[in-house]
C-alpha cells in the first residue's frame, strides 16, 4: 500500500467511526460533522468492512468500540488496523471502564468513555490524531 499523503496542520483530521450500534455511529458522525476540525471518511458496524474502509481511505483517526461482535471483537480489529494502516491513530471508545487498559495495551492511542461531553470527544480525537513525536 502507498504511504498516506502528508497532511497540513490546518487540514481537518479524517475520521472513520467503527461501532456495532447504529445509533452511536449516527450520533458520532452527526456530531463530528458540525465542526471544521474533522471530516468523516466512513463508518461501519463490522470489523471486516471497517478494515477495508481504513485500507481504502487511510483515515488519520479511527474511533472504535473494543466490543465489536466480529473478528473476535474490537481488540482484534485494533491489531489488524495497526498491521494494515500503521500510520492511523486509534481512539477506543466504550461504556466500560474495564476496557480502557485492555484497549490501550492492545494498541489504541487513546480512550474515551461513551459518557463524553462533545468537547471531551473533540479533545480526545485531536490528542489521538497527534503523532507521538509531535
Amino acid at each position: 500500500m502507498p504511504p498516506a499523503e502528508a497532511r497540513s496542520e490546518d487540514a481537518p483530521l479524517r475520521i472513520l467511526v467503527v461501532d456495532a450500534d447504529d445509533r452511536v455511529r449516527e450520533s458520532l458522525t452527526g456530531l463530528l460533522a458540525i465542526g471544521e476540525r474533522v471530516v468523516i471518511v466512513g463508518s461501519s458496524g463490522h470489523a471486516g468492512t471497517a478494515l477495508a474502509l481504513a485500507t481504502e481511505h487511510r483515515p488519520d483517526v479511527v474511533i472504535v468500540d473494543p466490543r465489536l461482535p466480529d473478528l473476535d471483537g474490537g481488540l482484534t480489529f485494533i491489531a489488524g488496523l495497526q498491521e494494515c494502516c500503521p500510520e492511523t491513530r486509534i481512539l477506543a471508545m466504550s461504556w466500560s471502564d474495564a476496557l480502557e487498559r485492555r484497549a490501550l495495551d492492545g494498541g489504541a492511542h487513546g480512550f474515551v468513555r461513551k459518557t463524553f461531553r462533545p468537547t471531551e470527544l473533540i479533545a480526545a480525537i485531536l490528542a489521538a490524531g497527534r503523532p507521538a513525536d509531535a
